[in-house]
């Protein structure tokens, strides 16, 4: 990451909009950034932070008071470049916040954009803006000011982060993220999924029922059945078909005949009526060609009165509207008249008016100045008396801060430390926060033993309590297994019923087809026998005598009613027995799993032994039978459905009470293993705490031990309050510095006050008397109290005159125009009467002449024959389509005659054939359904066969995966893998910041890992002892975090591929002699400036003289200027 520029306006001391070219700086490698305290340095980092995150680090809830006190908006504006081995990005991040009181503010637009040959926005809302850049960067605030932009207190806060912590960001910095939680996660999910996978897998598997090899030939037998039982019924089908079709054909036939003879008896009575409305259609033709003549003869008859009633109108019209011209003539002369007798004396009494009104507002607006200039003379005189007294204020306070600069700088020689007694304190302090870290060890090492001695308790109770659960739950599935077995049985014992009740079947069957045949003959015999007719030749043996017809023997009837019902109830059986092989496979497949997790439970499913013969049964018993089997499997069904319940409550059951008796087992192997290593160091920590206080009494015997906390306290409250009162003598500096300047730019002030009261106080006279001059002039033009009054009246009296001479001659041109155009119409009028006349009398000769040549002798008898063209077509077509009836009748008559050939039949015959057809079609129907029932039986038995072989293979595939990953999610419990691969990563850190930390110390010091993930000091000068880092004096915390820094940075990748290629320091340098000051900035110089860009933000001046490249930060201006930045270079 690189920044290129940052623009910020609005900003704690920031009110101008000021750019920081950090393209420039960072060429050079170190830069410096230099101001005086408070002239705004640290709010540079803040802007960055502003803008990248949207918050302030130091800002109370990171937006309160950032606003400058004169600004009421806020806007930032961060650009950058993230660049790996293959490309750059730039962006840049636009943030801005508009105030809501004195300390809060609120975000007004916020935006990410991506800057290549054009731009793109890729988030526009705050929140959005936040993820993006979160994910762009890879690191969270807290990191980014930890490792990259280190503020004013956060600088040496990495040194001291605890291991979560740590281990977290550490996570972050170095993209470890995929080898802890998302790792962690992706196994788990893993693991779910192949276990919801399972679970389906044997779902399913239950859930097909019967799939054995077995019940597949089964299936195919009954198949083979059907198919033979529907070719049978076919046949018989097809043969009555062909008699059924001859007597249809003769029954439609004759029935024909008979309703076309009783339409014609009703015809023939409608023959008078068809006659009346032929006459009726004759006169309505003859009246149609007459009307024509009527017709014309009527309309010039209307013509000519017409006309002549517009005539006698138009002549009374004229005589009126000749009066209206002459008035309105005379109207007009009058308002011309008056327009020019009144038009020239109002216009000179408008203008006077209208100079008048001018002058009225002129006067006003005076008169308003000189209101403003008195009250803006008053308000000057005020501001020269409160800058006056501002001047004596600053005075004042100028002489009370010498004197408190005396009163510092006294109290500074009173609060200072020897140096000998300071190393004395900080290293018997070292020793005692090394003892005291040990004992914290200890005491955690003994409550985590303990806490992990009653977790082993906790886990052999659970054991315990798992096991006995697990010894119900085989007990339970022990009960069930016998129910299952009970049902199992039944449904054996049913099925070899069924062979012993199918021999029964066939034998009676034989016997009753036997006797349906029979019946079927003489069915047959007594329907010919009916239709015998004495004299006419029998179809059979062609005989014209008949002295012995076939009787109906009653007696016999019913046998294949009889015959047909039983071969259903034996149907019905053979679907039943479907249904028994159906549950026994299915009950199998319950069985199985129970089986499989039981092994004491094998062998225990088998059929049952010998059934009992049965008696021989009739048809009556067999249709008992086959309602109790009915019943029978209604109720198997719902035990199979009531156990099949059980058996997948109980196998969740064993499998989660396996589950967790595996899991449990593995964990107490585990703790059992870290328990044994706890109280082995807990045995070696006890040892060394006796020996550390030993020591620690022989070596600093003016010491108490238990007091030394108190002891390193008062040392730090006084190095706080030398400090304090150091940091104050340096700011009261500067406070005089600003108060003598602004001692001068009050003086400044009150002097050009001065000046503008006089100036003010003379152009107040002067507009005073312009305007007593102005109201003397106005009297003379006129004495009007209310001029606009007088000039709005005038001016609507000139508009009056003007409108009434524009009406008056309106009105007398509209009058004229409709006059002429009376006398045109009333000529028009008149030559269209004569041309009426005219028509009227050759239309009167034709009517009369066409009139006399008709069967009519007046005009009414015609209007009352007149009928509409629907009306004639409608009586047409009645008349033609009544003798085209009659015709077309008479004629399919003699056709039905010729097709019966003095044939008949009676209806009951026919209806006894109908019946028997619709029989033998529901018979075949039935077959039909048997084999389709028995195919698609088939079909789910071979297809639920090969679907369970599939199965079965996916599932132990499934199955050895998901051990597999068990096992893997055994090993990554926690975050050991990521703690290693960290603590890796940060020796790696630990090893590169003791080399720097070397060469700014002179070999003095080095950092090293203790054994909790935590940094530790190793004081080489002193023969290697090692110290915490809280030991550290100001100006060694310093170097050692610049170590630390430096390091870091150039170990980061963002997001595992973009380097960081720069960050800011901002505190520490200050804490360092002159000596150190130059080793530090000389190793910052001999950095790569091409990979990394180190900034260094401070008011020492000799570091200043040592950077070629600076940016300069003036303070914020008591006249409201605020903090201006600008780029120095050497």
């Amino acid at each position: 990451m690189k920044p290129i520029n940052l623009t910020v306006s609005g900003l704690h001391s920031f009110r101008e909009k000021q750019t920081v070219d950090f393209e420039a700086l960072c060429s050079g490698g170190v830069f410096g950034i230099f101001g005086p305290t408070g002239s705004g340095k640290s709010s540079i980092l803040d802007a960055i932070t502003l803008a990248l995150y949207g918050k302030v680090e130091r800002a109370a809830n990171n937006t309160q008071g950032i606003l400058n006190h004169g600004e009421n908006e806020l806007k930032v504006s961060f650009t950058f470049e993230l660049e790996n081995a293959s490309h750059k990005k730039r962006y840049t991040v636009e943030r801005s916040f508009k105030r809501t009181d004195e300390l809060r503010v609120k975000s007004a637009s916020s935006r990410l954009i991506e800057i290549e040959d054009e731009t793109y926005v890729l988030a526009d809302k705050t929140n959005d803006v936040n993820q993006q850049v979160q994910e762009l960067l890879g690191l969270t605030i807290d990191d980014f000011t930890r490792a990259v932009v280190l503020p004013q207190g956060k600088f040496a806060e990495f040194l001291s982060l605890k291991g979560t912590e740590r281990r977290q960001m550490l996570q972050r910095l170095f993209n470890l993220e995929q080898y802890g939680d998302q790792l962690s996660k992706k196994i788990r999910y893993q693991v779910q999924q192949l276990k919801t996978d399972l679970d389906k897998i044997t779902a399913e598997q239950t859930g097909l029922g019967e799939a054995s090899t077995e019940k597949v030939t089964e299936a195919e037998q009954l198949v083979s059945d059907s198919i033979v039982l529907l070719e049978k019924r076919e046949k018989e089908a097809a043969d009555l078909q062909e008699r059924y079709d001859q007597q249809a054909s003769l029954w439609k036939a004759q029935q024909e005949k008979t309703l076309l003879e009783e339409k014609l008896v009703h015809a023939s009575k409608q023959e008078e009526e068809i006659k009346q409305k032929q006459d009726l259609l004759t006169k309505a033709q003859q009246a149609e060609r007459l009307f024509p003549y009527l017709e014309t003869f009527e309309q010039a008859e209307k013509q000519q009165k017409l006309y002549k009633d517009k005539v006698e109108k138009l002549k009374v019209q004229i005589v009126q509207q000749s009066e209206e011209y002459k008035r309105s003539n005379s109207l007009y002369e009058q308002a011309r008249l008056q327009k020019n007798e009144q038009q020239p004396k109002l216009v000179v009494q408008k203008e006077q008016l209208q100079q008048a009104s001018d002058l009225q507002k002129q006067i006003k607006d005076g008169q308003q100045e000189v209101k403003e200039a008195e009250v803006s003379l008053q308000q000057k005189q005020q501001a020269l008396q409160t800058k006056n007294d501002e001047l004596i204020e600053a005075d004042k306070r100028y002489q009370q801060g010498l004197n408190l600069q005396k009163e510092l700088k006294e109290a500074l020689t009173k609060v200072e430390i020897q140096p000998d007694y300071r190393q004395a304190v900080q290293q018997a302090f070292y020793r005692y926060q090394v003892w005291n870290n040990d004992k914290k060890n200890l005491d955690e090492g003994q409550k985590t033993y303990k806490e992990k001695a009653e977790q082993l308790q906790h886990l052999h109770t659970q054991k315990q309590t798992h096991q006995e659960r697990y010894q119900q739950t085989i007990e339970r599935s022990k009960e069930l297994f016998s129910d299952i077995q009970g049902l199992y049985h039944t449904v054996c014992e049913r099925e070899k019923e069924f062979q012993q009740l199918f021999q029964q079947a066939d034998h009676l069957m034989s016997d009753l087809k036997r006797r349906k045949e029979k019946e079927w003959s003489h069915r047959l015999a007594h329907q010919l026998a009916e239709q015998l007719t004495k004299g006419e030749p029998c179809p059979v043996c062609g005989s014209e005598h008949h002295p012995n017809p076939v009787l109906n023997q009653k007696e016999e009837n019913g046998t294949v009613e009889s015959a047909d019902q039983f071969e259903d109830q034996v149907n019905q059986l053979r679907e039943q027995r479907f249904s028994y092989s159906s549950l026994k496979m299915q009950l199998e497949q319950l069985a199985k799993p129970l089986v499989e997790k039981i092994p004491d439970l094998a062998g225990f499913m088998n059929e049952a032994g010998q059934v009992p013969a049965l008696g021989e049964m009739g048809t009556d018993a067999f249709g008992q039978y086959a309602k109790k089997i009915e019943v029978e499997i209604k109720s198997l069904e719902q035990d199979y459905l009531q156990v099949g319940e059980k058996q997948h409550a109980i196998l969740g059951q064993v499998q989660k009470v396996q589950q967790s008796l595996e899991k449990i087992e593995l964990e107490l192997a585990h703790y059992q293993k870290e328990q044994a290593e706890l109280e082995r160091k807990v045995t070696q920590q006890k040892q060394a705490l006796q020996a550390g206080r030993e020591a620690f009494q022989q070596d600093y015997p003016s010491f108490v031990f238990e007091e030394m906390e108190k002891i390193n306290e008062q040392l730090n409250e006084r190095e706080k309050e030398e400090q304090t009162i150091k940091a104050r003598i340096e700011k009261s500096s500067v406070f005089f510095e600003n108060q003598q300047k602004k001692i001068e730019r009050l003086k400044e002030e009150k002097y050009a006050g001065e000046k503008e009261f006089t100036e003010l106080k003379a152009m107040l006279s002067h507009k005073q008397s312009l305007v007593h001059s102005q109201i003397e002039r106005l009297r003379t033009l006129t004495d009007q109290e209310d001029i606009e009054q007088a000039l709005q009246k005038t001016v609507h009296l000139l508009a009056e005159l003007e409108t009434n001479e524009q009406q008056a001659y309106q009105h007398w041109q509209t009058v004229q125009k409709a006059y002429q155009t009376l006398q045109m119409d009333e000529k028009a009028a008149s030559e269209s009467l004569e041309t009426a006349h005219i028509q009227y009398k050759k239309a009167a000769g034709k009517w009369e002449e066409a009139i006399g040549n008709s069967l009519f002798s007046e005009e009414k008898e015609v209007q009352q024959a007149l009928l509409s063209h629907d009306e004639m077509k409608l009586l047409d077509e009645t008349v033609q389509a009544y003798w085209d009836n009659i015709k077309q009748m008479k004629s399919s008559v003699e056709q039905l005659n010729i097709q019966l050939n003095h044939q008949s039949i009676e209806e009951q015959q026919f209806e006894e054939t109908q019946q028997l057809l619709h029989d033998i079609k529901a018979a075949v129907k039935e077959a039909v359904q048997l084999k389709g029932a028995a195919e698609q039986t088939l079909k789910s038995v071979k297809e639920r066969h090969e679907r369970f072989l599939v199965l079965e293979q996916d599932r132990e595939e499934k199955q050895a995966l998901f051990e597999q990953y068990q096992k893997l999610q055994t090993v990554f419990k926690g975050n050991a893998f990521v703690e290693y691969i960290a603590e890796e990563q940060l020796m790696s850190v630990s090893r590169d910041a003791s080399e720097r930390l070397g060469i700014l110390t002179r070999q003095r010091y080095a950092i090293e890992v203790d054994s909790q993930g935590g940094f530790i000091m190793r004081d080489d000068a002193n023969g290697g002892v090692k110290r915490p880092v809280s030991t550290l004096s100001g100006g060694e915390t310093f170097l050692t975090s610049l170590a630390l820094a430096l390091s870091l940075s150039a170990q980061i990748q963002l997001r595992g591929e973009y380097p960081l290629q720069f960050f800011f320091l901002d505190e520490g340098f200050g804490t360092l002699d002159g000596e150190l000051l130059d080793t530090v900035v000389t190793a910052l110089e001999k950095l790569q400036s091409n990979n990394l860009s180190i900034g260094v933000i401070s008011h020492v001046q000799e570091l200043r003289a040592r950077l070629p490249k600076r940016l300069i930060v003036e303070p914020s201006e008591p006249s409201g200027k605020g903090t201006s930045v600008r780029v120095e270079t050497l």
